[in-house]
């Protein structure tokens, strides 16, 4: 790695480290999808789950739909339609259809755990509990699960948000998912950078990797596509900095920033 760039990550770990803050940031909520911001707690960024690409862009576009910060939000038949959500996410009208139906079906059983406070109880969430498909619409209704929404909005510590627009190109729901857990972890200011350690079974667990999945699999096959994918769409400089226990890497050392920062070295 270039020394200034290493310098500069180093930078960012130390001053993560003398700050227990994270951005909260409240953006304002518009009819196209690409305009909106999706707020969640940081529980919820940080949570276990693995979700396809198209149920990862359903579940983000739903969120949108929110705002964080009103009582009087509907939770219950929030609508999402397939000409918005081909047109956030650059398909065609047909592949938008068939991409709701499934994803619809998926997100109604597949499950969220997030940790409670104290960082030890798991607690098993869904993202909906109930959907509706209307094929001669082209929408689906969804009703939000209970257990979630206080992930979602009215929350008065502890969130993060970021512009739906700045996600929607990620081909990997593994690089939308590495992507918000950063943003979990960013410092408070301008800027766009933090640090924070990991082990490596939480790290799997996050990103949604299966257990089949061997070292080198996850190396090569997620975490080397997730880098690669931030820097190109995201302009976001990854670093994760292995650490080793009796020879074998349990942990990393995960430092982050614009790579438009570099500019300031």
């Amino acid at each position: 790695m270039d020394k200034a760039i290493a310098k500069k990550l180093k930078e960012i770990q130390e001053a993560r480290q003398r700050k227990n803050a994270n951005a909260n940031i409240e953006k304002s909520i518009s009819r196209d999808l690409t305009d909106n911001s999706v707020t969640k707690s940081n529980a919820l960024s940080r949570a276990y789950y693995r979700f396809s690409l198209n149920e990862k862009r359903v579940m983000e576009a739903i969120i949108s739909r929110l705002h964080p910060m009103r009582s009087d939000n509907k939770t219950s038949g929030v609508e999402l339609k397939a000409s918005d959500f081909a047109k956030a996410y650059g398909l065609d009208l047909p592949s938008a259809y068939r991409a709701l139906t499934k994803a619809a079906d998926g997100l109604m059983v597949k499950v969220i755990r997030t940790k409670s406070d104290d960082g030890t109880r798991i607690i098993n969430n869904s993202l909906m509990s109930e959907s509706t498909y209307v094929k001669s619409q082209g929408v689906i209704y969804c009703d939000l699960d209970s257990k979630i929404i206080p992930h979602l909005i009215q929350m008065s510590k502890k969130f993060n948000s970021y512009s739906l627009a700045d996600a929607a190109n990620f081909k990997s729901s593994y690089t939308w998912r590495m992507y918000e857990i950063l943003i979990s972890w960013a410092d408070e200011g301008d800027s766009f950078s933090g640090w924070f350690p990991i082990t490596v079974d939480e790290l799997r667990l996050n990103l949604g990797v299966p257990e089949s999945y061997g070292y080198g699999q996850f190396k090569k096959g997620v975490l080397d596509v997730v880098t690669a994918e931030l820097i190109n769409k995201s302009n976001i400089i990854l670093s994760l900095e292995p650490k080793k226990t009796s020879r074998k890497i349990t942990s990393y050392s995960v430092t982050f920033m614009e790579s438009d920062q570099l500019t300031l070295i």
